[in-house]
């Protein structure tokens, strides 16, 4: 199957199975967690809109209920589960809840190419100027596993821009997210920049996120374990040269005898006939097509 074609660009807010915004003077927004999140809402019988958020206050967004759902190559870590308290905001965030996991990533340094030869081991990084997406696993790593500062940006498409114009050294951005824009032949940063892989970063995982206590998190864990018993899931990673990094975290899901909850998020999202997805724009997981 043909893959979708990347092209940088601001992510705009589209409901479930439309091909442009109001007006259609919009390009389409797509992406692995796009299609997948569509395909959820059509089992669920709701409308899917997105919402591009600023990553750095997904958690209030969704306490206010500005958005029901945060979907965007979310990496799950206790931290994020429980709650934990953010020096560099000098606040605490509340704990998420998470669905099973459904992909499998891992963290890469990027810098320039004509730089790559200097970067060989993760001593090689002291000293550097680093930056990543302000909360995001990324800005973990640098820290705590190549113990530098980090510079925060708004997104992981911003560590790409800042590293090729020379603003910091090199970045830390999600794999999937390399594989598009730097890897592939076809990648906008592909002659300018380079992948290099990091020792001591563990595989992680990626998990769609609630507001604590939600249940809507069972309902996406059933809807979701139908779609991978399916191959639904399978074909659409297929079709974003994802299908090696698909994890299935629902194979222990009973699909036969699940009974919807009544009350709480559910009948909420029911009730309005629509689930707003929280998003930013990462590539191959949302972005907007050419």
């Amino acid at each position: 199957m043909m893959k979708k074609v990347l092209v940088l660009a601001t992510a705009v807010t589209v409901a479930a199975g439309s091909a442009c915004v109001s007006g259609c003077g919009q390009k389409e927004l797509i992406g692995f967690d796009i299609d997948l999140a569509r395909e959820v809402a059509r089992e669920l019988g709701l409308k899917a809109e997105f919402k591009e958020i600023d990553w750095d206050v997904k958690e209030t967004e969704l306490s206010t209920k500005a958005i029901d759902v945060v979907w965007n190559g979310f990496t799950y870590t206790e931290d994020r589960d429980n709650g934990y308290f953010d020096e560099d905001r000098n606040v605490q965030i509340g704990g998420l809840d998470f669905t099973n996991y459904y992909m499998k990533n891992k963290q890469v340094a990027v810098v320039k190419k004509s730089e790559l030869g200097r970067y060989s081991e993760n001593a090689s990084f002291a000293g550097k100027r680093g930056c990543a997406e302000a909360t995001s696993a990324g800005e973990s790593v640098i820290k705590e596993t190549l113990g530098c500062s980090s510079a925060q940006l708004g997104k992981q498409l911003d560590v790409f821009t800042a590293v090729k114009a020379g603003t910091y050294d090199f970045g830390v951005v999600d794999l999937t997210m390399a594989s598009e824009y730097v890897i592939a032949e076809r990648g906008a940063y592909n002659d300018s920049l380079a992948v290099v892989e990091l020792t001591g970063v563990e595989d992680e995982y990626y998990a769609v996120a609630f507001r604590e206590g939600s249940d809507l998190v069972s309902v996406f864990n059933y809807t979701l374990a139908k779609l991978y018993q399916s191959g639904k899931a399978e074909e659409i990673a297929e079709e974003y040269a994802l299908g090696g990094a698909l994890f299935n975290g629902f194979a222990q899901i009973d699909t036969e005898n699940y009974s919807y909850p009544t009350g709480g998020d559910y009948e909420y999202v029911k009730n309005k006939g629509t689930v707003v997805i929280g998003y930013t724009v990462f590539a191959p997981m949302a972005y907007q097509k050419q």
